[in-house]
């Protein structure tokens, strides 16, 4: 019966630890991999660009914005905005430009009228 109830315990750990992964698939070839915490990751064609503590990324037409936790927190998506690093990725030319203050993001993001995707909000 002990180990019917082990068995049982170690699936149902399995089945919830699975579910609460989420990958989201953008394009040319970038994927996100949120499996919570600090464990956040962004890779293109199966290459890791972030290695962990990736809070948002979202993209439009040639950009990818993303923000990201150094800290190493449980709970990235609670640090203030303003202390978080930035990058923004032109997925055409496959060039970034990293460590973007908040600010500076928000200048860029008005210049190029990527309001839709703000992640510094």
């Amino acid at each position: 019966m002990k180990k019917i109830i082990i068995i049982a315990i170690t699936v149902s750990i399995i089945c919830a630890c699975n579910n609460s992964d989420r990958i989201e698939k953008l394009p040319s070839g970038y994927k996100v991999f949120y499996e919570g915490g600090s464990q956040n990751r962004l890779l293109k064609d199966n290459e890791l660009i972030i290695d962990s503590g990736l809070v948002d990324c979202k993209f439009r037409n040639d950009y990818l914005l993303i923000s990201v936790d150094t800290t190493y927190s449980m709970y990235p998506e609670k640090i203030n905005k303003k202390n978080l690093k930035y990058l923004i990725q032109n997925i055409k030319t496959d060039n970034a430009v990293r460590n973007i203050s908040y600010i500076n993001l928000q200048k860029i993001i008005k210049a190029k009228s990527l309001q839709d995707i703000d992640i510094t909000k």
